[in-house]
């Protein structure tokens, strides 16, 4: 690396090694240090001094059980001992920084023992300063290390025949090999880099992952966790709080129950290659974090979880409500259990627990000492219109960077962030494949300027785009080869737009898709493949759209018998149709009729999920039970849909207990929805055979009240 002057590279290496054996609080520097710039993945510490005056060595920080500790790396060969004495000692001169209490310096050269130890007793004699020195020789025995060899093989290109060959092993040992699964104790995993907790914004001081406000549901997670066995899912937005909250949680519960190995799998197909090659889960806890990156036929199912369910395993996942619906709208391209069917077996064994955006008054209340991070400061202020968790993870900031690229600063990223939202909005929720994006960006930019753009400006435009905002989170997200997803908080910003221009500009609903630009559309419909998790979807989606091109398709797809039949009575699949059809406005049966589905399918999927609410009033309805009450509410906010008795709805219903409509009906009663309930009461009425006078209308009159001559006044009349 020396020769190839690749110091960037080197200091990434001791950047990984320091956080898998020395501190995992490591903070991301501007610039490599020599050239005082922005090239490559360098790491300083909020240290000023370090970037401008260590020349040729990378310098950052890291804070453990309340010590300052300062690394170093460098790829000089000559004159060594002068140049580790003279950074150690800029490192120390420094008048403006905490106190050092230690200091680790990395050296691509090779350094005898005795050297070492000289030079460690120089600077303690002189500055009374811990030196460490790890040499080139030791980086490389480290990197032979089998929970390590990822880092030569990330960073160093070294190739994986290589690898395997330096560690003669079982199976086991070569799936650990591969990088995709790590095994270790909580307190060696990094929260950001291993267990996929948001960055905190960095401002100003206030650097590192910000201290934890505890959140309402703790006590309950605390309880599951103290079990030590079970399926445990922290559901909610993005960006609010879900994984940190799962590591916090798990934190504490090792405080109180013990130490206990955590497994980290890249994906469902890795981890069940471990458990394949003979790996023994129990005794341990399995992080699923974005939890529909495991679930599939060839990754994590519900006979996994069964397997293991009595060994004392725990399973530890977080879910996005987005990645929720998705999978339930997911189906195989070919005959056999669709993806759908899957996630709703495995959810159906786990305890859910909801996490909210924003914080609640008690956790408001609880926050003390926190404050004093003006991060989390700042949040509490925001937390009304931005959510605390959000705010935190730069929400808002990303925000107003994509209004300022819209506006000038960066048109062309501004145009990719848009096209990758319009994807996500058009019902796509998989990682976007960079090629659909730039196939998109150009409908959101002034066509002269569309013209102008060249590939070496749209390479600057993705780098921008991807730049995360005060080290947090960015705009578009990096979610594999060449693969993007827009960050969710600018997407439900978007969405959240659109529906306010609606309902001021215009009563029709499906201007919200509307807007979407006709080459998104036709992206979608020119590349999605029947295998897409995201399949179903975009067929839903279009279908209430003005570009129904895909659903077309579909249909053709299944009068021919291509797609998987029991996919279409998959109730997770229907109850996103239905949840399509209320954000739309459509009619329910129209559309069951368009797209060729059963009525009588989707009446089971809304009373089944009906039939999951809890009577106790303090319990939070699921996502899922939302949808069927609105579904229902909807089929009976159109009066005809349940009065008319050629409706399709009659025929369906008539599979079903008539108790089960009259318990409909008493619901929404309770709920303060008098006319939908007393027509369901009806509706039930009628299944049983008993004469029905159904009204004309039960809606209240809003008109102009006319009293005949002579008629008492009502006296409560305004």
């Amino acid at each position: 690396m020396s020769t190839l002057n690749e110091h960037h590279k080197f200091e990434d290496v001791c950047r990984a090694l320091v956080r898998q054996r020395i501190t995992r609080n490591i903070l991301a520097a501007t610039g490599p240090v020599s050239a005082g710039g922005d090239q490559g993945r360098d790491f300083e510490t909020f240290l000023s001094y370090s970037k401008e005056n260590v020349q040729d060595a990378g310098v950052f920080f890291g804070l453990e059980n309340d010590q300052v500790v300062v690394f170093c790396c460098t790829l000089q060969t000559s004159n060594v001992r002068r140049k580790i004495l003279t950074d150690v000692s800029t490192v120390l001169q420094s008048t403006s920084a905490p106190p050092v209490d230690a200091i680790f310096y990395f050296a691509e050269a090779d350094i005898s023992v005795s050297h070492r130890h000289k030079i460690a007793r120089e600077v303690l004699t002189e500055h009374d300063m811990r030196l460490e020195i790890i040499d080139g020789n030791s980086i490389a025995e480290m990197l032979s290390e089998p929970e390590l060899l990822w880092i030569a093989r990330e960073y160093l290109n070294v190739s994986t025949e290589l690898v395997n060959g330096m560690h003669e092993s079982g199976p086991v040992d070569r799936v650990l090999s591969t990088g995709s699964v790590i095994v270790r104790s909580p307190f060696d995993l990094d929260p950001i880099r291993d267990l996929g907790v948001h960055p905190s914004m960095q401002l100003d001081e206030w650097v590192g992952i910000t201290p934890y406000v505890r959140r309402s549901v703790d006590d309950d997670l605390d309880a599951l966790l103290g079990q030590g066995i079970g399926f445990v899912v922290l559901e909610g937005n993005s960006a609010s709080g879900k994984t940190r909250t799962a590591y916090e949680a798990l934190a504490r519960s090792v405080e109180v129950g013990g130490e206990r190995a955590i497994v980290v799998a890249k994906d469902g197909i890795s981890l069940r290659a471990l458990i394949s090659a003979g790996f023994r889960l129990e005794n341990t806890v399995v992080w699923l974090d974005d939890l529909e990156k495991f679930v599939g036929a060839d990754g994590l199912d519900e006979g996994l979880i069964r397997l293991f369910s009595g060994s004392g395993v725990l399973f530890l996942a977080t879910l996005r409500s987005a990645a929720k619906g998705a999978m339930a709208s997911a189906t195989a391209g070919t005959p056999g259990r669709s993806l759908s069917t899957i996630s709703k077996a495995v959810l159906a064994g786990a305890t859910r627990i909801r996490i909210d955006r924003t914080l609640n008054d008690e956790e408001i209340r609880s926050v003390g000492r926190q404050r004093s991070d003006r991060r989390i400061s700042m949040a509490l202020n925001k937390a009304g219109h931005a959510g605390f968790a959000e705010f935190l993870a730069a929400g808002p900031a990303t925000l107003e960077r994509w209004r300022d690229g819209q506006d000038g600063a960066n048109e062309v990223g501004a145009a990719l962030i848009s096209a990758a939202i319009d994807f996500r909005r058009a019902g796509y929720f998989s990682p976007i494949p960079q090629e659909w994006i730039e196939a998109a960006f150009s409908a959101y930019l002034d066509p002269r300027t569309a013209k102008r753009v060249d590939p070496f400006q749209l390479g600057d435009a993705i780098s921008w785009a991807t730049e995360p905002v005060h080290g947090a989170s960015s705009c578009l997200e990096v979610a594999g080869d060449r693969l993007f997803s827009p960050f969710d908080y600018l997407v439900d910003h978007a969405q959240d737009e659109e529906a306010d221009q609606n309902r001021v500009s215009s009563n029709d609903p499906s201007r919200i898709l509307k807007t979407i630009p006709d080459v998104i559309w036709h992206e979608i419909q020119d590349r999605i493949t029947l295998d897409d998790p995201s399949y179903m979807s975009c067929v839903a989606t279009s279908s209430l759209s003005f570009h129904p091109g895909l659903m077309m398709r579909y249909e053709v797809l299944v009068e021919k018998g291509v797609m998987a039949p029991e996919s279409m009575h998959d109730p997770g699949v229907l109850l996103n149709f239905v949840r399509s059809c209320v954000e739309a406005s459509l009619c329910i049966p129209c559309h069951v009729s368009i797209l060729k589905l059963e009525m009588r399918a989707v009446l089971k999927a809304l009373l089944d999920e009906f039939g999951t609410i809890s009577k106790d009033a303090h319990t939070r309805p699921t996502e899922s039970q939302i949808v069927a009450v609105d579904g229902l509410y909807s089929l009976a906010n159109n009066e005809a849909i349940l009065t008319n008795n050629s409706s399709p709805i009659h025929e369906a219903a008539s599979h079903f207990p008539p108790d089960k409509w009259e318990e409909v009906g008493r619901f929404f009663m309770e709920i303060d929805a008098p006319t939908e309930g007393r027509l369901w009461v009806l509706f039930s009425e009628a299944q049983k055979g008993l004469p029905v006078r159904w009204p004309v209308s039960l809606r209240k009159n809003y008109g102009i009240a006319i009293r005949l001559p002579g008629a008492p006044k009502d006296t409560d009349e305004p």
